[in-house]
């Protein structure tokens, strides 16, 4: 529906008016003592950034729940998961309401504008992957004529390739234009997670110091077919009752696998790797806009910058790598490397989140691996769930079937879109990349990656056509520009299509070109920031700006 310019839209309005009503109807909702099936005890097995999140969300948004963390520090916490999605600034400073203030100056983050994959084709090719391909404001055909590469189709795309930041310099004046442009944050997840719990202990959330050594479960009783957690067990003895249990204790799943023994479903013939060499790297100073995916012999390596340092991880399968090459690679071209660590996981997702009074949120529940910064997505996304099924009413098994289908689903999806990136990477003839582009899965995402190769750009194609594909084939989150521009960073063969003339998009392209060449760099944007702290409180409240559009529809 196109509607005349500054005629308010009046989806937006009924948006609003649900979201209030949702708001409402949690905070008129307060279970009484003779309220027997209510949920008021929420406990929370496992801090880091899944349990801490868990937590904030629900008190902010359920204040009338009492809550509790029990984190054992014999049980360390993975410290990998620092890019993220722009869907987080909201959900840090509207759903948490973290103060942006108290944010900015103590955990430090940096920005993320999109992901620049070096990736694809041999040598050194490489594609900007930016937050705004669905504006497209540039003409993704037009770069492709005009460039052979993607990576200047939006004004964000010629950001990322200049190494600069939406804050301006003009006349010698700096302007922040960061609400007018998505971006995500580059968190470093140890001064994270001690904020989280800093804040969280503020707002009157317990904080258990101890290990959960073993849990009593209780067996299906009257119409319920799911197992429940009666208590929890404690190493020094104490048991530990709650009306929830909500399992964020990471790749050990202690509630929903070990007590529940609900099944794990691995994602390996699509996700072949299971180990993380992670590292930090000096930059210099120079503090890159962006995430950076490189293509390595046997996986690929992350590297995020951070304030002090980059932030880096060579993700492969030990399967065809072991811990000794893989650092050996990674010295290669990280020579000055430090603090290098291994972390396993597995790829794949348990087949209910959602079982008895157990709720499971993060490792806990399912992981696919760290290609295009999901993890915290995809926390946010089980928690939002959470939070919207209060007050659960007497049908649960209803509602849990409702919540599992549903976040399966997107987890399922996830995972083809992933794999996506290994079937067309050309990069390396190494044995993995040529078995990975021989075997690895695609099927959920086959037809429309068959529609790609067959009609061309996924997002270019009638509204009707879309509509479907989005539904059939499922691609969540990041859209059918995402997989654009995915499938044509990697050169997936598709039809010559017509593009617009020329001379208009390069015109196009000027005007970012300009205005990129008043943009300052990100130490220097950074440091802007920390001189006027309300350009920063002016991109969370702004109504006009992106984070407060996104906040209504988390």
């Amino acid at each position: 529906m196109r509607l005349p310019p500054n005629r308010p839209n009046p989806l937006e309005g009924l948006q609003v008016l649900f979201t209030n009503h949702e708001l409402l109807q949690r905070e008129a909702y307060r279970p009484t003592a003779e309220d027997g099936g209510a949920v008021k005890k929420v406990g929370i097995l496992g801090g880091g950034t899944a349990g801490w999140f868990t937590a904030l969300a629900l008190k902010a948004q359920l204040p009338w729940l009492e809550v509790t963390v029990i984190e054992s520090p014999s049980i360390p916490i993975i410290g990998v998961g620092e890019a993220s999605v722009p869907s987080l600034v909201a959900f840090l400073h509207h759903y948490l309401k973290l103060n942006v203030d108290e944010f900015v100056k103590e955990v430090q983050p940096t920005w993320k504008q999109g992901i620049r994959f070096e990736w694809g084709l041999p040598g050194d090719y490489v594609f900007q992957a930016p937050f705004d391909w669905e504006v497209n404001g540039i003409g993704m055909l037009g770069s492709m004529g005009e460039t052979g590469n993607v990576s200047t189709f939006t004004l964000q795309s010629v950001l990322m390739a200049r190494d600069v930041t939406p804050i301006i310099r003009i006349n010698g004046q700096e302007q922040s234009l960061l609400h007018l442009q998505a971006f995500a944050y580059h968190l470093d997840n140890k001064r994270l997670v001690e904020y989280l719990r800093k804040t969280a202990v503020a707002r009157g959330i317990v904080h258990l110091d101890c290990k959960v050594v073993d849990a009593k479960v209780i067996a299906p009783e009257g119409d319920d077919p799911d197992p429940h957690i009666g208590n929890l067990v404690a190493d020094d003895g104490r048991t530990l009752e709650f009306d929830l249990y909500v399992d964020c204790s990471g790749f050990r799943s202690f509630l929903l696998e070990q007590k529940l023994g609900i099944e794990f479903h691995s994602y390996a013939t699509s996700l072949f790797t299971d180990s993380a060499l992670a590292f930090n790297s000096p930059h210099g100073g120079k503090l890159k806009p962006y995430t950076t995916a490189r293509t390595m012999e046997s996986g690929w390596c992350w590297n995020i910058p951070i304030v002090e340092d980059e932030h880096l991880g060579y993700v492969y399968s030990s399967a065809y790598c072991s811990d000794d090459e893989a650092l050996a690679e990674a010295k290669k071209l990280w020579p000055k490397l430090s603090g290098e660590r291994v972390v396993r996981f597995r790829s794949g997702r348990h087949d209910r989140l959602w079982v008895g009074n157990v709720y499971a949120i993060g490792n806990a529940y399912a992981f696919v691996e760290p290609l295009e910064s999901t993890g915290l997505l995809m926390i946010t996304r089980a928690i939002t769930a959470l939070v919207r099924a209060f007050p659960f009413g007497p049908e649960r098994s209803v509602l849990r079937r409702f919540v599992n289908t549903t976040i399966g689903r997107d987890w399922d999806r996830l995972r083809f879109f992933l794999a996506a990136h290994y079937k067309f990477n050309k990069r390396s003839d190494s044995k993995f990349w040529t078995d990975v582009r021989e075997k690895v899965d695609v099927s959920g995402m086959q037809e429309a990656i068959d529609i790609f190769q067959a009609c061309g750009p996924l997002s270019l194609l009638p509204r009707a056509i879309r509509t479907q594909l989005n539904e059939v084939a499922g691609i969540y989150f990041y859209g059918l520009h995402g997989l654009d521009c995915i499938l044509l960073g990697q050169k997936v063969p598709h039809p010559k299509l017509d593009r617009e003339p020329p001379e208009g998009w390069r015109a196009r392209r000027q005007l970012a070109v300009d205005f990129s060449r008043r943009a300052l760099p990100q130490a220097e944007a950074l440091k802007a920031v920390r001189e006027h702290p309300e350009w920063m409180r002016q991109l969370v409240f702004n109504p006009q700006g992106w984070v407060a559009k996104m906040a209504p529809f988390l």
